[in-house]
């Protein structure tokens, strides 16, 4: 068989050192390396995996649909199979038509989106065709499978490896650890036994899983790379035990994701991992399930301490769950459906009861409390319910994270009437295009900007492995009729950091005012000696955004500004605008090209320092008519004006911590 790439290990290596010779079956292989009969080699060897291979024990493992935008909009899996069958094959959510045999370091992006050819190596097609080989019998299946991995392991040889992770386009070792912990294990054993899958191409799949191993123990990466990475080298280990080194490849995976656990994750009750993103906290526990359940089905023992820490790092998804089931998108983070993520691992935790409470619809005992403090994470979630129409805030306080991040401290999101009302653009394909700089920057969050400049945390970030130990210095109190929490920002704005102006936000919940709907009363402190301008932006998922004075209303969103246009302030709203920058955009997915128009209350105020209170009623009929606070920031003190002519007062002292003195925001 001609070599043109790969795999790049040699038979003469292969058989005569990397394999364990003394199983049973594999006795003659010593004899046939000495006479370098190499095509008797590969028959013995074939021969041997596929008596070896054991498909009812690995079926036990749950099926996995595979991840990622490889699929087109409403079709079938049938459907995609024929679809790749015609080598139509889609990376991140754009196609590509392939004529002949795919071309592995293709790229037909517009703008050379790397992540479109790193990702198309993920072999998701060939899980899916798998499958459906399994449910149909279907020949072609195996056939156009054996005629993709054979174009992909000729083309793709493995780079030596002192080869850094991003300088390859087909062995990027997140890739590696993709294939081997998430699609290459069932496409295996799918399609072991079919005629398509000679005994030539079992071998080299064979080899490609060791140079794979090899790789994964000597170039692993960090933060969620390293758990796929362990997953892939320890699903080796447990599935090639053919393989001398599989069992120190297993021993080394699970003592690695052992000590993550503790690198990676925040205490508890917080138990989030510290990139601070909701999805990428979910590719983590992900990946450790993933070898928990192929461990589970061979009897394979891991560390003890995972059971516990993972189903704690699953209820985190509770804890900030938005009253529509879904989970805000943090970072680069994703509106995913809580549901998704616990429903595949209820037969690990079929004991836990908040699981079962949401996966059966809510019904019976919910948790035991409704807001949430994450001390470490450095977030509040703010609720007065656990139903789909009741009101949820969420502060973000928080550290800068490790990777992924967005500049978007004291970030604020709102959901309430049944809809995600005050949100944000959300993440975006990880190019470099403006859309993509919009989504990371301080403008696409609602928080402030100081003289158009963002946040700019990223640019001398530097994150200590005891870091993952320390609280993140958010101030809060939880009370049945209220919650109060509390943020500084003080790190910097733009590229030249500009540290002449720290913004405080303090956020109020009033869950249970009297003859009121639950209202937020947000105060922001903008400390300065110099004159600035400060915009502090509200982003809104509205139909109609109408302004009146000083005040704003989005749909049945009211905002209620203390700011006075007499003073020099302004108020309006930005959507879908890209000059002189991005402004007032969504997007929903990471997908390319799929930004949508967002529109965004911006509210401008002149001065150096300042407090200016906003309230956020989200209810049609407000009954407050304006907002009262004097701009000195060590004031406390809130007048709200009602419509029937009745006044509320409030004080920050008497919500703030019992030890805090407010005046101190």
């Amino acid at each position: 068989m001609e070599q043109l790439g790969g795999p790049r290990l040699s038979d003469a290596r292969f058989f005569g050192e990397l394999i364990d010779t003394a199983l049973p079956g594999l006795e003659a292989i010593p004899t046939l390396v000495q006479a370098q009969n190499y095509a008797a080699c590969r028959r013995l060897f074939a021969s041997y995996v596929r008596s070896a291979l054991d498909e009812e024990k690995f079926f036990s493992v749950p099926y996995e649909f595979p991840e990622n935008k490889f699929m087109l909009p409403g079709e079938t899996e049938a459907e995609a199979a024929r679809r790749i069958e015609r080598l139509r094959l889609i990376s991140c959510g754009t196609p590509h038509q392939f004529e002949g045999k795919v071309d592995w370091f293709c790229n037909p992006t517009y703008n050379q989106y790397e992540e479109w050819t790193w990702q198309l190596s993920r072999h998701h097609e060939w899980k899916l065709l798998a499958h459906q080989y399994r449910l149909t019998g279907d020949e072609t299946h195996a056939k156009v499978f054996a005629g993709l991995f054979e174009s992909w392991v000729r083309q793709a040889a493995a780079p030596d490896e002192e080869t850094p992770s991003g300088a390859t386009l087909c062995w990027r070792t997140i890739e590696c650890g993709i294939r081997m912990g998430a699609s290459w294990p069932y496409t295996l054993f799918a399609f072991y036994k079919s005629l398509h899958f000679t005994d030539d191409l079992l071998t080299d799949w064979y080899k490609s899983v060791w140079e794979h191993g090899r790789r994964l123990r000597t170039r692993h990466w960090k933060n969620n790379w390293l758990i796929m990475e362990m997953n892939g080298l320890g699903q080796i280990g447990i599935l090639y035990p053919v393989f001398k080194e599989s069992g120190e490849w297993l021993q080394y995976a699970a003592d690695t994701l052992n000590a993550e656990l503790d690198r990676q994750v925040y205490p508890a009750p917080d138990d989030f991992q510290v990139e601070l993103s909701t999805n990428y906290h979910y590719v983590a526990v992900n990946n450790y399930l993933r070898l928990m359940r192929v461990a589970q089905a061979y009897e394979v023992p891991l560390p003890a301490a995972f059971t516990g820490r993972l189903e704690k790092m699953l209820e985190f998804y509770i804890k900030i769950m938005r009253p529509d089931g879904y989970c805000p998108d943090i970072n680069d983070g994703t509106n995913g459906a809580i549901v998704r993520y616990l429903k595949p691992h209820q037969h690990l935790f079929g004991g836990n009861r908040l699981f079962q409470w949401l996966l059966n619809g809510r019904r019976g005992e919910g948790p035991a409390y409704t807001s949430a403090a994450l001390e470490y994470a450095g977030m509040m979630v703010m609720r007065d319910g656990w139903g789909e129409n009741d009101t949820w805030g969420f502060l973000d306080a928080a550290p800068f994270g490790t990777a992924h991040q967005h500049e978007d401290k004291l970030n604020f999101l709102l959901h309430a009437k049944g809809k995600y009302i005050l949100t944000e653009c959300g993440n975006y394909a990880y190019d470099g295009s403006e859309m993509r700089k919009y989504a990371l920057s301080t403008r696409s969050h609602n928080t402030v900007r100081v003289n158009g400049m963002d946040q700019n945390r990223r640019k001398n970030y530097c994150w200590e492995e005891e870091d993952v130990q320390k609280k993140a210095g958010m101030l809060y109190r939880m009370e049945e009729h209220f919650d109060y929490a509390a943020g500084v920002y003080d790190e910097g704005y733009g590229e030249a950091e500009y540290r002449g102006a720290v913004h405080r936000r303090s956020v109020l919940f009033l869950k249970k005012p009297e003859g009121m709907e639950p209202f937020f009363v947000v105060t922001d402190r903008l400390i300065s000696r110099d004159q600035n301008e400060y915009e502090i932006l509200w982003h809104t998922d509205a139909q109609e955004v109408k302004v009146r004075g000083m005040q704003a209303q989005a749909d049945f969103l009211h905002f209620l500004c203390s700011l006075n246009a007499d003073r020099g302030h302004e108020v309006g709203v930005v959507s879908a605008q890209k000059e002189p920058e991005y402004q007032g955009w969504q997007c929903p997915t990471k997908q390319q090209r799929a930004d949508l128009p967002l529109p965004t209350v911006r509210y401008i105020a002149r001065g150096n320092t300042l407090r200016v209170v906003t309230v956020l009623y989200p209810d049609e009929n407000c009954p407050i008519v304006q907002v009262t606070a004097s701009e000195c920031a060590e004031d406390t003190s809130i007048h709200l004006q009602m419509r029937d002519g009745n006044e509320m007062l409030l004080d920050e002292r008497d919500f703030a911590p019992a030890d805090f003195d407010c005046a101190e925001l």
